[in-house]
């Protein structure tokens, strides 16, 4: 039961990765009403969660788990910089700012949305185990 082959892997991952960019970009659309999303993070693993057991042949326990909980986080980490990535070309008023405050800025500029991260990954850690 606890076996997943590499396509059930590949497709637990896909589905997370997925999902992580659809919160990422919700959360960052809304702005300040953020706070609204967050509410609805606890009831991101459960849902996400069937999926995942759907794409991964069935299979639930730690290792899809994990491998879940790392697509949710390098999507939404992905979708967060993708957006902070139109800094880095020169404008017309002054230079282009350098990566490492481009990435700053993608991380940091929203709490909420690492917040909502880390909700939806244990409630998705929790549903999946």
């Amino acid at each position: 039961m606890y076996q997943i082959s590499a396509v059930g892997a590949l497709g637990a991952f896909g589905v997370a990765l997925v999902a992580g960019i659809i919160g990422s970009i919700i959360v960052e659309t809304v702005g300040m009403f953020s706070f609204f999303a967050l509410l609805y993070a606890p009831a991101i693993g459960p849902f996400l969660g069937k999926f995942i057991i759907r794409a991964s042949g069935g299979k639930s326990g730690t290792k899809v788990a994990l491998i879940a909980s790392a697509g949710f986080l390098v999507g939404a980490l992905g979708a967060s910089i993708a957006s902070s990535l139109p800094l880095l070309k020169a404008s017309s008023e002054g230079p282009a700012l350098p990566l490492a405050s481009v990435l700053g800025m993608a991380v940091f500029s929203n709490p909420f949305l690492w917040i909502m991260v880390a909700i939806a990954v244990v409630s998705l850690w929790m549903f999946l185990k």
